[in-house]
């Protein structure tokens, strides 16, 4: 680190910072101006996603950049996504350079792809070929490679060379810029952009993989159709249908040894979409691992079978150890069409309840656990209903607003989340929480509206009190 530090020996200073600025995760940067007044307490935000352009990173500041992000938007073109000052190329695996001015009028999709990610190796081949599939056709569209590898020019090259698509040179200003200006939301992605340059769609990639050439020129018409098949599968889908394919008709359990699908034909099962390196899957996995030994105590036709989304065995083994239930193998061909099924895009973990009749209970297994823990069997709608008629119920004379002495330099204001983490007692939060969006923080209503001595806090203009017992919290 080229700046300056607190010495480590000093606590009193430490850790009197970490209390005054609530600081609960790391990275977390703290922006103070020259009098020492906080200025923000996101700045590690403002540095990822604007870089130096974010100084002095004011409100006025931030909000000049994306006035002009904006802007930049609505004139959008080909060039002004792909080119820089010093370059209006893009080049071919061979290393030719051709002209951006090839690619004005064609439909063009960027792929963007971070060579760490299985998911990214795994989707390529068949992009490869969708776009051969394109090219025979003499279709108007072209590809070009976006990747987001740092600083490993030998692997980039390695897989730039199986792909028959063009690509921004490596380690090229523009590959800096397009994740947040594209909007990328997961990996792998395959942003389409239309004849003139303008973003048509954000990722088509579940739409290739699931329905190949069937998805261009992927009009919202031709997609909406595409949905409609979607749906008409959803109805007629069986637990086979999700778990067999050809000769994989079975799951792993902890010993290694296959179990037949058809041992689970009949049971309410959940898939469990996780990782190890993920810490909100592994704040969870323990709250799961509870739940299950309750329900399967009471409910032997019950079971969880794991989809790991680790990105080496190593981890997946490391992972399942830690795991009472039945696993996917890893890498399993299985699990792209999974993946694909039940599209929860970059959230993670993700548990999805299939009941005994092999149709989807619900999508939102996650929150019914983390609410209702083993009483969210059977995982029905009806459970689901429960749930939110008691968010409701719950949240009835509550505060809009908070001052708590756990977040002291914002109000925390009331509002429904998914899952997140407590910023006070470090515990997994779902439904109605306190937090505060600028800071990225957030609290479990009980932990937001008590004292230290558990006297309770006031409310946003001083006047109330208010308490907490269990899950419900009132006025004193």
């Amino acid at each position: 680190m080229p700046w300056l530090a607190i010495p480590h020996s000093n606590e009193t200073a430490r850790h009197g910072l970490k209390s005054l600025y609530s600081v609960q995760e790391t990275p977390h940067l703290i922006i103070l101006n020259k009098e020492g007044d906080l200025v923000s307490s996101i700045g590690h935000f403002l540095v990822a996603e604007f870089g130096s352009l974010a100084y002095p990173f004011t409100k006025h500041r931030i909000e000049e950049l994306k006035d002009e992000e904006e802007a930049q938007k609505k004139n959008q073109t080909l060039r002004t996504i792909l080119a820089t000052p010093s370059r209006d190329f893009v080049i071919s695996n061979e290393g030719k350079e051709v002209a951006i001015s090839e690619l004005e009028g064609k439909m063009v999709g960027l792929y963007m792809y971070l060579g760490s990610h299985r998911s990214c190796k795994n989707f390529t081949p068949t992009l490869i070929d969708f776009y051969k599939s394109l090219k025979e056709k003499g279709e108007s569209f072209e590809i070009v490679f976006v990747s987001l590898d740092d600083g490993d020019k030998e692997s980039y090259e390695k897989e730039f060379m199986k792909m028959p698509w063009l690509a921004i040179p490596f380690g090229d200003n523009a590959l800096k810029k397009l994740p947040k200006y594209l909007e990328l939301r997961s990996l792998p992605t395959l942003l389409i952009l239309g004849p003139d340059g303008k973003t048509l769609n954000l990722n088509v990639r579940d739409y290739v993989a699931e329905f190949g050439v069937q998805a261009y020129p992927f009009s919202p018409q031709k997609l909406s159709q595409l949905d409609e098949l979607n749906k008409a599968r959803s109805e007629s889908q069986t637990l086979q249908s999700l778990l067999v394919s050809d000769e994989l008709d079975f799951v792993l359990d902890k010993s290694g040894m296959k179990v037949p699908v058809s041992e689970l034909v009949g049971k309410t099962v959940l898939l469990y979409f996780s990782r190890l390196h993920c810490p909100p899957c592994r704040a969870f996995t323990p709250k799961l691992a509870k739940t299950y030994h309750e329900i399967k105590s009471k409910h032997p036709d019950f079971e969880v079978v794991f989809v790991s989304l680790d990105f080496n065995e190593e981890s997946f083994k490391e992972y399942y150890s830690e795991m009472p239930w039945l696993a996917l193998p890893y890498d399993d061909k299985r699990e792209t069409l999974l993946k694909l099924t039940f599209k929860y895009r970059s959230l993670l973990p993700h548990l999805a309840a299939i009941g005994p009749n092999g149709k989807t209970l619900t999508d939102e297994a996650r929150e019914l656990v983390v609410f209702f823990g083993s009483d969210a069997y059977p995982f029905t709608e009806e459970r689901k209903k429960e749930m939110d008629r008691k968010l409701e119920k719950m949240a009835k004379g509550w505060p809009e607003k908070v001052r708590s002495k756990k977040h002291e330099h914002h109000e925390v204001v009331l509002s429904q989340r998914g899952i997140c983490k407590c910023g006070g007692c470090n515990e997994l939060a779902v439904g109605w929480v306190f937090g505060c969006d600028e800071c990225d923080f957030y609290l479990h209503p009980e932990c937001a509206m008590e004292q230290e001595n558990g006297d309770g806090i006031g409310s946003c203009d001083g006047d109330e009190v208010w308490k907490c017992r269990g899950e419900v919290c009132y006025k004193a």
